[in-house]
């Protein structure tokens, strides 16, 4: 699954610590919203992770296993 916006995106510096626990880019934040959503996916064998996009925004992607398939 992915899920693509065309805000202001993330600076490059900060691309690799935004599931990070308390990290945030906004002035306001808490930095809890992206490391509730990297907990939830890695407790059932899922990845998560954002890539920059070529003009505005990010896009998040994830990944779960089916239901059935071999643990990893």
């Amino acid at each position: 699954m992915s899920v693509t916006d065309t805000g202001a995106g993330i600076p490059e510096a900060a691309v690799q610590r935004i599931f990070d626990r308390y990290f945030s880019t906004q002035a306001h934040g808490i930095g809890l919203g992206l490391a509730i959503c990297r907990t939830i996916v890695e407790d059932h064998q899922g990845r998560i992770w954002a890539t920059r996009n070529p003009d505005l925004g990010m896009t998040f992607h994830f990944t779960l296993p089916t239901l059935g398939a071999p643990e990893a």
